[in-house]
């Protein structure tokens, strides 16, 4: 199995799902196939960009948490601390577009 930095190819799309899961249920929002698709995950450092508004301090906190525990769980470093950093950025909704449309957080969140 080709090898990209602590991750292995399969590893990396294990990874990628779980995090998707993790942002999804932490912004609240509806799962459906056209919000996935907007939801990327790129291997350097984890930053999570989301909509003003989407985290509170309780999410962000379980965001940073489980997000370390997913990387450490496909990593290669043995149970030990795992080397990440997690930053979180809060993106006004008007600085925030996709498919070519202004997005709105209410839009995409399930209704309580």
């Amino acid at each position: 199995m080709r090898r990209m930095g602590a991750f292995t190819a399969e590893a990396r799309a294990k990874v990628a799902a779980e995090l998707t899961e993790l942002g999804m249920a932490c912004e609240r929002l509806i799962d459906t196939p056209q919000i996935r698709a907007g939801i990327w995950v790129y291997f350097m450092s984890l930053k999570v960009f989301a909509l003003k508004g989407g985290f509170n301090a309780e999410t962000k906190t379980r965001m940073v948490v489980e997000a370390t525990a997913i990387l450490g769980k496909y990593s290669k470093t043995d149970g030990g601390q795992v080397p990440a950093y997690v930053g979180i950025l809060d993106v006004p909704e008007e600085n925030w577009g996709m498919y070519g449309q202004q997005v709105h957080l209410a839009a995409m969140q399930v209704k309580a």
